[in-house]
């Protein structure tokens, strides 16, 4: 009898069960490491939130910090600090958002309608009153996770979003940042796209040797080729997963060399299959100083059969760019190593998002240069160099003269513009190893490193005054600018940063009170003005409310007849230690810390209010000159304010004379004129305040609505002994008169300076020649004097 060759149906199932035990197990270590994939995706990516939270969080003790260093008030650290996050962004149009425990919205860069709103009703989709649990999570925990449903930007559509909130307890605030759950979803699909070209090569590996060995076995019954032509099927199916994937693909031999690469590694290193395949992957690694990094990868890959993390390689061209990498091992049925599957990704993207970031926190946006907080950290590392290599350090202080008026005058997109400018010129005057830190507004501060003697300090100095003295044009506008500098020099004046900088600001103030425009080292003496000039500027706060400043009055006569025609108000502080104080002893500190603007309100409205009652006692009826301050004038409202003052005293308008001095007039000349014309329509008068010490333009002079102009008492003094003073005076009454105004002048001491100003035509003077500025009631008693003797 005949034997008939073996059947396939005896072949096949066997051969099917093989592959399809293969493929179960397969799918079975693939869904489990999938699940396990998703879920480490999700922890990293909330542990990345929460560390970006903590970033914010920084951010806000940062400007806390300035708050009790008594460098901000608590209101302005808290403005600058949503300002500093509301701008901070990452992964594109990720951002963080600010409320309190009521709850209400502080701060949403997104949303900004919900600012200031009462959220403890909002609710998203399901019912979840999602900000009153971020507050409970914040009492309870201190910080935590919570998910909800929430609209990604530019969507209306709510999605499933998992944040993380950290309580700031020293202002009763809550910030956070969230993940969408989506998008974790859409790295995660991606993965596992890479995951399934594991799969699939696995499985074409096993398929392959199956199909051979089914080759074998057909051959000798006669069906080899059926079976050949679905394995090809089947290795071009896998192959076109393996090669499509997104992530780079290495399977290496159970000795790490490569047998086989997709064209996603080829795309992201460079390197063809060929450069690759024999040789180990550690030809990928770029070059690191932490030799025990891939010793402890290779410990865990042998240990739990799998690592995952960040690594940096390098590219064919040398380039060098961060991946993350997840290397698993393939085992046999007897748990013998037959591969090694990476699958890593090019992620330079989220690190130059981070980078960004970074960024933000540390540095200026303006100017890009490094912030306080960048500086104190740096301040830290250099004092730490200048201890150890033996040598000096200086810190300097840096502060623009008249920033604020040119920012207030030209806009601050000009102001902006300026201090890019001055930026630009301090980089080109210290070397790399320096550092220049914009702190707030117009103040720099520089770290000079490895210095062997403060004489290097005075030279930078030296030449960042000579290059700040350059004109800056500034949207057509042609401007000046000039700084103070105050330095102080380790180990001589502090051994510590905060020491340091310390000194360094108090002789910054003593070269601003120098005249500006120059530098100042440090002195011990300097640490007891400091001091002084503090407690003056606390006095004087409560000097404005406890009545200890006073009003003085200095009659304007009129040579030709000796007839009073005005009275100028002169403000005096009678400090309760170091008694009665004149101007100059407080009057630039008032300039400096704004409170000149309380101040002058406080001395118009009382020479108002005086001038009045003169008028209603049948006294006098001549104008009362007030002195307006640069940043009065300044003021947008300065109109509104001199109204509401003359109704609240009832004084009328002509009866008001507002002296400014012509540098403030001649500083944009078509804005000073607007102000001026809108108050001399209602009946002010102006008079031009120390002419001569200052510089005008005639054509613009004639121009404003002026009645007098003064000269100034340093020219008036010198009238009768020196021959240029003399010629001063001649001219200014000269020039004045052939502009129709009235001419006054100030400081007349002597008969024969009164003598002189009346053979030259002046028409009135002012000082101690006539009367000494007084008390209100000494002035009444001189006017009932005056008006016993008209009478008789």
């Amino acid at each position: 009898m005949k034997r008939e060759p073996a059947s396939d149906f005896n072949l096949r199932p066997r051969l099917f069960l093989i592959v399809a035990v293969a493929f179960v197990a397969m799918l079975s270590i693939a869904t489990l490491a999938l699940l396990h994939e998703r879920s480490s995706l999700m922890e990293d990516r909330a542990t990345k939130t929460r560390h970006l939270v903590e970033s914010a969080y920084g951010v806000l003790h940062h400007f806390r910090s300035l708050q009790q260093a008594g460098t901000l008030t608590e209101a302005q650290a808290q403005r600058a600090a949503i300002e500093a996050i509301r701008a901070m962004r990452y992964d594109g149009n990720e951002y963080f958002w600010i409320n309190d425990l009521q709850p209400s919205m502080v701060m949403h860069p997104v949303m900004p309608e919900l600012e200031g709103r009462d959220l403890s009703g909002y609710t998203d989709p399901t019912g979840k009153r999602l900000f009153v649990e971020f507050a409970e999570t914040v009492r309870k925990r201190g910080e935590g996770a919570v998910d909800y449903l929430w609209p990604k930007p530019g969507f209306t559509r709510p999605v499933p979003k998992i944040s993380y909130v950290k309580g700031f307890l020293p202002w009763g605030w809550v910030v956070g940042s969230g993940v969408y759950v989506d998008d974790v979803n859409r790295i995660f699909w991606d993965r596992v796209r890479g995951q399934v070209a594991i799969a699939g090569a696995a499985l074409l590996l096993l398929s392959g040797l199956m199909a051979w060995v089914a080759r074998r076995v057909e051959r000798e019954i006669g069906g080899y080729a059926t079976r050949l032509t679905r394995s090809n099927e089947a290795l071009r199916q896998a192959a076109t997963v393996f090669e499509n994937t997104k992530e780079g693909v290495i399977i290496a031999d159970a000795a790490h060399h490569v047998v086989a690469v997709n064209r996603a590694f080829v795309e992201i290193t460079g390197y063809s299959a060929d450069d690759i395949v024999g040789r180990t992957p550690a030809m990928l690694h770029a070059p690191r100083d932490d030799a025990a990094f891939y010793r402890h990868m290779g410990e865990a890959v042998r240990e739990s059969g799998h690592w995952q993390g960040e690594t940096r390689d390098r590219r064919k061209n040398g380039e060098e760019y961060p991946a993350w990498l997840s290397v698993s091992v393939v085992r046999d049925d007897d748990d013998r190593v037959t591969n090694h599957v990476s699958v890593f990704s090019d992620i330079s993207v989220l690190k130059e998002s981070e980078a960004r970031l970074d960024q933000l926190a540390h540095h200026d946006p303006l100017t890009g240069l490094p912030n306080r907080l960048l500086l104190n950290a740096r301040a830290d590392h250099a004092l730490a160099r200048a201890r150890r290599n033996e040598k000096q350090m200086a810190v300097l202080f840096l502060d623009l003269d008249r920033f604020k008026y040119i920012n207030d005058t030209l806009g601050h997109p000009a102001g902006d513009l300026l201090l890019q400018q001055v930026a630009d010129r301090l980089r080109k005057c210290v070397r790399d190893e320096d550092t220049i830190s914009r702190v707030g507004g117009d103040e720099f501060t520089i770290l000079l490193e490895d210095l062997d003697d403060a004489a290097a300090a005075s030279g930078v100095a030296r030449k960042i005054l000579g290059a700040l003295s350059e004109k800056a044009v500034l949207f057509g506008h042609e401007v000046f600018v000039t700084c103070s500098i105050g330095i102080s020099v380790y180990p001589r004046d502090g051994e510590d940063v905060v020491t340091l900088f310390k000194n360094a600001d108090s002789a910054l103030y003593r070269a601003k009170d120098q005249g500006r425009d120059t530098y100042q080292f440090y002195t011990e003496e300097l640490t007891t003005l400091a001091v002084e000039r503090l407690e003056l500027e606390t006095d004087l706060r409560h000097a404005i409310d406890t009545g200890e400043l006073l009003v003085h009055y200095q009659p304007q006569v009129q040579l030709s007849t000796g007839r009073i025609t005005g009275m100028e108000a002169l403000v005096r502080w009678q400090h309760p230690r170091r008694g009665l104080l004149m101007p100059a002893d407080f009057i630039p500190l008032a300039e400096e810390t704004g409170l000149i603007v309380p101040l002058g309100e406080w001395v118009l409205r009382t020479a108002c209010m005086q001038a009045r009652a003169w008028m209603d006692e049948g006294l006098s009826s001549a104008p009362v000159a007030v002195n307006l301050s640069p940043r009065q004038f300044r003021q947008k409202d300065l109109v509104d304010r001199i109204c509401a003052v003359l109704q609240e005293s009832g004084l009328p308008a002509d009866h008001l004379e507002l002296e400014i001095t012509e540098g403030l007039a001649m500083f944009n000349v078509e804005a000073s004129i607007g102000v001026m014309e809108q108050l001399n329509d209602l009946g002010v008068r102006f008079s031009i305040d120390d002419f001569g010490t200052g510089y005008s333009s005639l054509s613009y002079l004639k121009r404003f609505p002026i009645e007098k102009i003064k000269i100034h008492q340093s020219f008036v003094q010198g009238i009768t002994t020196d021959p240029e003073d003399a010629a001063i005076s001649s001219a200014i009454i000269s020039l004045t008169h052939s502009m129709k105004r009235k001419v006054i002048a100030e400081g007349v001491e002597t008969d024969a300076q009164r003598e002189f100003l009346l053979s030259h035509h002046c028409d009135e003077i002012q000082g101690h020649h006539f009367c000494k500025p007084a008390r209100a009631d000494e002035i009444e008693h001189l006017l009932r004097e005056m008006a016993q003797q008209h009478d008789t």
